[in-house]
């Protein structure tokens, strides 16, 4: 059985196989340690790792801890793996595990895969017979159905990274590749600002992340719209993300047959003005790199 990954800063997209067809799913990368004396109220589940308790999911959004550096990612990789095959009720006899990792944090790919290595939660141990890690958005390239020869650019607008992958060929040119800390993070660092402010409301990036989606807050009973100052910083990032696109690799940009935008940012740029040779990846956008990983 295959369980394929992209454990994001935002959110752990998931595809596996079921009944010969692949199945898709995601859920917050969110983390909440519970209290020693954590009762379950409701349908709540608490994971036992590393000597401690945690929620996960939905079910820690409000609680949860930041998620903005890779150690955190390569911390808790294992339990958020464990829910994944949890939810995805797969069997773990001779499991493979594909996924990413931004070239941004390249050099800690042994680290991460060494992390993978044993998953062990609720006494419960699993030893992947396999671990491939791709380069994010590697996915994303393989996942692309159209023409691949040429210099084709790969650009994954992740929630904490923002990388930008060149192909000729088929075959990475890393000299020509980037990636920056620049993702949807600092418009969800935005929001939070916002209703600090405004509300003198303190939340966690996961909740900010939740109400950037849904546009609006509740506060005490009342519905506050901020539709109009998520329009405007998702204006205001696009046109950053571009900028930034075309002071760095404006000859590459040139050159390239297909530009492709993937990852949750991509949604914000379909109805810019762009340049002839830009496409979309195939929706769900944020999905591109974990179908390329399944498949890869």
């Amino acid at each position: 059985m295959k369980l394929s990954i992209d454990i994001g800063y935002g959110d752990c997209k998931v595809a596996f196989e079921k009944d010969g067809k692949l199945e898709f799913f995601k859920f917050p990368t969110a983390i909440q340690r519970a209290k020693t004396n954590y009762s379950s109220f409701g349908d709540e589940e608490v994971y036992e790792f590393r000597g401690a308790k945690y929620k996960v999911g939905e079910q820690a959004v409000n609680g949860a801890l930041s998620t903005r550096n890779l150690d955190f990612i390569i911390k808790y990789a294992p339990l958020l793996i464990y829910y994944a095959i949890k939810k995805a009720n797969i069997d773990t006899n001779n499991l493979e595990i594909s996924t990413g990792l931004s070239i941004l944090n390249w050099n800690k790919v042994d680290e991460f895969t060494h992390a993978l290595e044993t998953i062990n939660v609720n006494n419960e141990i699993i030893t992947p017979s396999n671990i491939e890690v791709f380069a994010q958005g590697q996915g994303v390239f393989i996942d692309y159905p159209g023409n691949k020869d040429g210099i084709v650019v790969v650009t994954d607008i992740g929630y904490n990274t923002f990388d930008f992958l060149v192909f000729e060929n088929g075959t990475p040119k890393p000299e020509l590749s980037f990636a920056t800390e620049r993702g949807l993070n600092i418009l969800i660092e935005e929001i939070i600002n916002v209703i600090k402010q405004k509300y003198d409301w303190t939340i966690t990036e996961q909740k900010a992340k939740d109400i950037f989606v849904k546009g609006y807050i509740e506060n005490f009973g009342n519905r506050v719209d901020l539709s109009d100052t998520i329009e405007e910083l998702k204006e205001y990032y696009t046109d950053e993300i571009l900028n930034e696109m075309k002071s760095k690799r404006l000859d590459v940009l040139r050159e390239a047959q297909a530009v492709i935008f993937s990852g949750g940012g991509a949604y914000y740029l379909e109805k810019k003005e762009l340049p002839d040779n830009v496409v979309f990846a195939n929706k769900p956008y944020e999905f591109a790199n974990v179908r390329g990983y399944y498949n890869g």
